[in-house]
């Protein structure tokens, strides 16, 4: 008997040990969350996040590399934002201040035309884009009866072009030639280089070349021929000269309208800025 009780005292043994140690260190645990105040703690956990933060500002950063189409889109368009600032920075110091024609400047924003009491109307052109017709203008000239103004794409003034009044001509077309002669002198003296461009209507001629014979040739027919309005008008002769200084171009043309009417253009051009803009645009090529 005496046996067997000294067997289950040995069996017993490991698990009343085990019991106990459990219990003191849950006693431990259960007394240290009595003994040790937050900012103990607190303090003990900051010392560990000082330690943590130590060792990662000394390990060595890993390179993060973020690609994605929206955001390679994002950097090419400001990209091109800068671009498009320094180009128009350049332009605008290319041609400030320059006069231009009736009073305008050369490099003019849509705004400082219109702080100067401009009025501006849109109007669609073919091959050109932010065109106005322009009234009020500083300085009009009463030969014209629409000015059209062009601001490029950084928003400079670099083209006009002027119509002149429509006129109730001579079937030799002598009123809008003798306009075409004033002006074509007076752009001449202003900016030099003029150079006239005359493409004739060809005819052909039956003549004769002796013993009852004859043979076809083809004939030029003048400026200012009988039948002169009616070959510009349609389309069987032109006649227009160029100007250029260096700075701004200005090209003069006859034209006759459907109803027969005619009139002179003056387009200019400000060959300064749009050199620019070519090399902008070669540089970002």
């Amino acid at each position: 008997m005496k046996k067997e009780l000294w067997l289950f005292g040995l069996m017993i043994l490991p698990a009343v040990f085990t019991y106990g140690t459990s219990r003191a260190q849950n006693s431990g645990d259960f007394y240290d969350s009595l003994l040790i105040s937050d900012e103990l703690k607190t303090e003990e956990n900051a010392e560990e996040a000082k330690d943590s933060a130590g060792r990662l500002l000394d390990a060595k950063p890993r390179e993060i590399k973020i690609d994605s189409p929206l955001l390679r889109s994002h950097q090419e368009k400001l990209k091109k934002a800068k671009r498009a600032q320094l180009a128009k920075k350049k332009n605008k110091t290319l041609a400030e201040n320059e006069p231009g024609p009736f009073g305008l400047a050369w490099g003019a924003t849509y705004d400082e035309v219109k702080k100067e009491g401009v009025s501006l109307s849109a109007v669609g052109q073919k091959d050109y884009v932010n065109n106005f017709s322009a009234t009020h203008l500083p300085k009009s000239v009463k030969t014209f009866r629409e000015i059209i103004l062009t601001f490029g794409i950084e928003n400079e003034l670099w083209r006009i072009i002027a119509y002149g009044n429509l006129l109730q001509d001579t079937p030799s077309a002598e009123k809008v030639l003798d306009l075409y002669n004033q002006y074509y002198k007076l752009l001449e003296q202003k900016y030099g280089n003029a150079q006239q461009f005359y493409t004739p209507k060809v005819i052909n001629v039956d003549q004769p070349v002796g013993n009852g014979k004859t043979e076809t040739v083809q004939k030029e027919q003048a400026i200012g021929n009988p039948d002169f309005l009616k070959e510009l008008q349609n389309g069987e002769a032109f006649l227009y000269a160029t100007f250029e200084n260096g700075k701004v171009g200005a090209a003069l043309s006859v034209n006759v309208d459907g109803s027969g009417q005619s009139y002179i253009t003056v387009e200019y051009k400000n060959l300064t800025i749009m050199q620019a803009r070519e090399k902008t645009t070669l540089d970002a090529l």
